[in-house]
């Protein structure tokens, strides 16, 4: 009868100090930071409206300056009333006639204008700009990267060209406000299945986040 086949056993594994120390402090790392760096930036931009703030605060009011924020609370309460006296018959006419007087201006109109469509855009959630995720070979042929449909109207753009092209953003990654505006043919654009708040997470993370059936892509 031939003997039993011999199992080998596993290596040992041995506490390795060292290792420990340096993945704890990396896990910790991981942990605590965003948290850090989320409050300095919220305790930045509120200092930074604070300090511009304060010097406009009206008589009665300087009980807003004692405690972090009350400059910024002041600004919120303002642009709110602003808003609400704005959607009146009045404030309208007083909206449309400052749009009248500042289109005559040659250089101001067009940062004006430039400016109100990106507020605009961001007072108005549900019109998000980035209607769909999609990628695209860009810069190289062969190798591609996330871009964002921005308008699928682009006829003044393409009305000499003769094809259907579609706007795509490619933002800049981890920094997605700097980035490449292409125009692109509708055949080309490769659209992936995750939102794009979901595909933005990506560029800004260097590509590192990602999640189970992640970032499949459809013709």
């Amino acid at each position: 009868m031939p003997p039993a086949p011999i199992t080998p056993k596993p290596p040992e594994r041995h506490f390795n100090l060292f290792a420990w120390l340096r993945n704890s402090f990396l896990a910790g790392v991981a942990l605590v930071l965003p948290f850090i760096v989320t409050a300095t930036l919220i305790w930045i931009v509120v200092t930074f409206i604070d300090t511009r703030v304060e010097p406009l605060i009206p008589p009665g009011f300087e009980f807003l300056t004692r405690f972090p924020g009350g400059g910024l609370l002041l600004a919120v309460a303002t642009l709110t009333i602003v808003g609400a006296l704005a959607g009146n018959l009045v404030g309208r006419w007083i909206v449309n006639t400052a749009d009248s007087g500042i289109a005559n201006l040659p250089l101001v109109r067009t940062i004006y204008g430039g400016a109100k469509q990106v507020f605009k855009q961001v007072a108005a959630p549900e019109r998000t700009s980035f209607q769909q995720a999609v990628l695209v070979e860009f810069p190289l042929p062969g190798s591609y990267a996330i871009g964002f449909i921005t308008n699928e109207n682009t006829t003044e753009v393409a009305q000499d060209i003769g094809e259907d092209l579609v706007a795509v953003y490619v933002p800049q990654a981890p920094i997605p406000t700097s980035g490449f505006l292409l125009y692109l043919p509708r055949n080309e654009l490769k659209l992936l299945s995750i939102p794009p708040d979901e595909a933005l997470k990506r560029v800004i993370s260097l590509g590192i986040i990602r999640k189970e059936d992640d970032i499949t892509s459809t013709k």
